[in-house]
C-alpha cells in the first residue's frame, strides 16, 4: 500500500510564506522605490497609477509566479531578482519593457520572452538553466547576463552570434567555465561583443581565440553568412509584400500563390503526386499563370502611382485654398481692428470727458449706445465676411472633394476590370489543367504496371474511373474557389480602401468647418462680452442715486 503523502509535502517551499503580486505589494514596491522625504510625501499624496509606472522593483518578496502585471502599460524596467519563480511567464503585455532581471531565482527554461522585442538588458544571473533558447525575437539585445547557471558546454554561447547589437555578455559561474579554453572560445566565437564577464576584449585575445578555434569559427562564420543572406532575402521579400500590397496585389507576383493553392488541395496533391506527363502540364500552367499575374502586377503598380499622385494633387488643392482662405480671414480681421480703433479711442475720449466732469453720466449713456450701435454693426460686417469667406471655402472643398471621390472611384474601378479579366485567365487556365490532369490520367487508368510506384491513395483511384472523375472534379472546385476567394479579396479591399479614404476626407472637412464656424462665433461672442465689460464699467462707476443726491456737486 504506497505511502499517504502529507499536504505540506506536496508545498513546493513548504518553509516559506509565498508572496503574490497584487496591487498592493506593487503599490508598495512602487513607493518604497520612490522619492523621499517631502517630494516622497507628495508623490504617495497624489496615489500611484499602475498604468503610468516605467519602474517596478519585487525583489525578496518570495514571488513564487510572474503574474498579475497586465496593468503596467507603460513599464519599461521591472526586476523580479531575489525571488522563488520558477517559470518565465505572463509578461506578454509588457511590451515596452526595455530592462528585465529575473536574476536569483529557480528558473530552467528560457521562454515566453517573444513579446519583448524592445528588450536591450536581460538579466538571468543565478539560475538553474542549462541551454541558451527562445530569444531570437529579442533582436534588441544589448546586455545579457546568464552567469552562474548550469551551462555545461560553452559552445552553447554560440547561440548568441545571432544577436547583431549584442556587447556586453556576462557568462562566469557556470560549469564549462572550468574548462580553460571556454574564454578563448568566447571571445573569438562572439565577434560583436566588447564586454565578456565585465571585461573589455582585447584585439590579442580575440585572434588567440580565433587561432586556436580556426575550423570552428570559420564553420560558423559560414553558417552566419548564410543566414544573414536569409535574413536579408527575407527582409527584402516582405518589403515586397508590402509594397504589392498597397496595391492590393501581394503573393500574386510569382508562382506562389498557385503553390499555395495546390498545396491547400489535398486532391489535387494525390494525382499530381503521378508526376511524369502531368507535372509537364502542371509546369506550363504555372507559366500561364505567372504571365497572366504578372500583368496584374503591372498594372495594378501603375495603379497605385495613379492613386498617389491624385491623393497629392488633392490634398495641395485644399491645403491651397486652405492657405488663401486663411489669409483672406487676417485681411478682414486687420480691417475690422482698423475700423475699431477709431471706436475706442471715441470711447475713452468720453470716458475722459466724463471722468473731468464735463458731461454728466445722462449726456454719456446715449453717446455711448450710439457708439454701441456703430460697433456691432461693425461686428456683423466681420462675422458675415468671415462666415462668407468659410462658406466659400467649404463649397470650394465640397466641389474638389466630389471630383476626388469620382476620379477614385474610376481609378479604383479600372484596377477592378483589369483584375477580373486576370482572374478569368486564371479560370481559363484552371478549366485546361483539370481537362489536362483528367485525359493523361485516363491513359493509365487500371494500369497496375505504370502504377507500381504510387501512392495507396493514388493507386485506389486509379483504379477506379468513377473515382477518377470525382477526384478531379473535387480538385478542381477546391481551385476554384480559391481563386474566387482570392479575386474577392482584392475586390473587398480595394473597395473597402476607396470607402475609407473618401469618407476620411469628408470627415475631416466636415470637422474642420464646424470647428472653424465655432470659432468664428466665439471671437465674435469674446468681443461682444468685451464691450459690455467696458460698457458696464463706464455706465456703473457711479451709482444713479448717488448722482441724484448729490445734485450739482456731483
Amino acid at each position: 500500500m504506497a505511502q499517504k503523502r502529507s499536504l505540506n509535502s506536496l508545498i513546493i517551499h513548504p518553509d516559506v510564506e509565498p508572496g503574490v503580486i497584487d496591487n498592493a505589494m506593487l503599490i508598495r514596491c512602487i513607493l518604497e522605490c520612490g522619492p523621499t522625504e517631502e517630494a516622497g510625501r507628495l508623490f504617495a499624496e497624489e496615489g500611484v497609477h499602475l498604468d503610468e509606472a516605467e519602474e517596478v522593483r519585487l525583489e525578496f518578496q518570495k514571488i513564487l509566479r510572474i503574474d498579475h502585471l497586465w496593468m503596467l502599460r507603460s513599464l519599461t524596467k521591472l526586476c523580479l531578482a531575489h525571488n522563488l519563480i520558477e517559470k518565465i511567464e505572463n509578461l506578454e503585455q509588457l511590451t515596452g519593457l526595455n530592462e528585465l532581471d529575473l536574476s536569483f531565482n529557480k528558473i530552467e527554461v528560457i521562454e515566453n520572452l517573444d513579446a519583448l522585442v524592445k528588450l536591450e538588458v536581460l538579466t538571468l544571473f543565478h539560475n538553474k538553466i542549462r541551454k541558451l533558447e527562445n530569444l531570437d525575437a529579442l533582436e534588441n539585445l544589448l546586455v545579457f547576463s546568464i552567469g552562474d547557471n548550469q551551462i555545461e558546454d560553452f559552445k552553447e554561447m554560440a547561440y548568441l552570434r545571432r544577436f547583431r547589437k549584442l556587447r556586453s555578455v556576462s557568462f562566469k559561474g557556470n560549469p564549462c567555465c572550468d574548462d580553460a579554453m571556454a574564454y578563448q572560445f568566447l571571445r573569438a566565437a562572439l565577434s560583436r561583443v566588447t564586454y565578456l564577464d565585465y571585461k573589455i576584449i582585447t584585439e590579442e585575445e580575440r585572434e588567440a581565440g580565433k587561432a586556436m578555434f580556426r575550423g570552428i569559427i570559420r564553420k560558423m562564420d559560414e553558417a552566419d553568412e548564410k543566414t544573414e543572406q536569409e535574413r536579408i532575402a527575407k527582409e527584402e521579400y516582405e518589403a515586397k509584400v508590402t509594397f504589392y500590397a498597397l496595391s492590393f496585389v501581394e503573393y500574386l507576383s510569382g508562382p506562389e500563390m498557385l503553390e499555395t493553392m495546390f498545396q491547400k488541395d489535398p486532391d489535387g496533391m494525390i494525382l499530381l503526386s503521378f508526376g511524369g506527363e502531368l507535372l509537364a502540364y502542371y509546369e506550363q500552367y504555372k507559366e500561364n499563370y505567372v504571365e497572366t499575374m504578372a500583368n496584374l502586377v503591372e498594372f495594378a503598380q501603375g495603379a497605385y502611382t495613379d492613386r498617389q499622385k491624385e491623393i497629392k494633387l488633392f490634398k495641395d488643392l485644399v491645403d491651397s485654398a486652405l492657405e488663401e482662405s486663411v489669409a483672406k480671414s487676417k485681411k478682414v480681421l486687420e480691417e475690422f481692428e482698423e475700423k475699431k480703433k477709431p471706436v475706442m479711442e471715441k470711447v475713452r475720449e468720453i470716458s475722459d470727458q466724463f471722468n473731468s466732469k464735463l458731461i454728466t453720466l445722462e449726456q454719456m449713456e446715449p453717446m455711448l449706445l450710439e457708439l454701441g450701435e456703430s460697433y456691432h454693426e461693425v461686428l456683423y460686417e466681420l462675422w458675415k465676411s468671415l462666415m462668407t469667406t468659410e462658406m466659400q471655402l467649404f463649397e470650394q472643398c465640397e466641389d474638389s472633394r466630389v471630383q476626388f471621390s469620382v476620379n477614385m472611384t474610376e481609378m479604383v474601378t479600372k484596377l477592378l476590370e483589369s483584375s477580373r479579366m486576370a482572374f478569368g485567365a486564371w479560370r481559363e487556365h484552371e478549366s485546361v489543367w483539370s481537362t489536362r490532369q483528367f485525359e493523361v490520367l485516363s491513359k493509365y487508368l487500371g494500369n497496375k504496371i505504370m502504377l507500381g510506384d504510387a501512392s495507396p491513395e493514388l493507386f485506389d483511384v486509379m483504379m477506379d474511373r468513377d473515382l477518377l472523375m470525382n477526384l478531379v472534379a473535387a480538385s478542381s472546385d477546391n481551385h476554384m474557389r480559391f481563386i474566387d476567394a482570392r479575386e474577392d479579396l482584392l475586390m473587398t479591399r480595394a473597395n473597402t480602401w476607396r470607402d475609407d479614404l473618401v469618407k476620411g476626407t469628408n470627415d475631416n472637412e466636415v470637422k474642420r468647418n464646424r470647428d472653424r464656424i465655432l470659432e468664428i462665433n466665439y471671437f465674435i461672442d469674446n468681443q461682444r462680452e468685451e464691450w459690455a465689460d467696458m460698457h458696464m464699467a463706464l455706465t456703473d462707476t457711479v451709482d444713479p442715486d448717488t448722482v441724484a443726491l448729490l445734485g450739482d456737486d456731483f
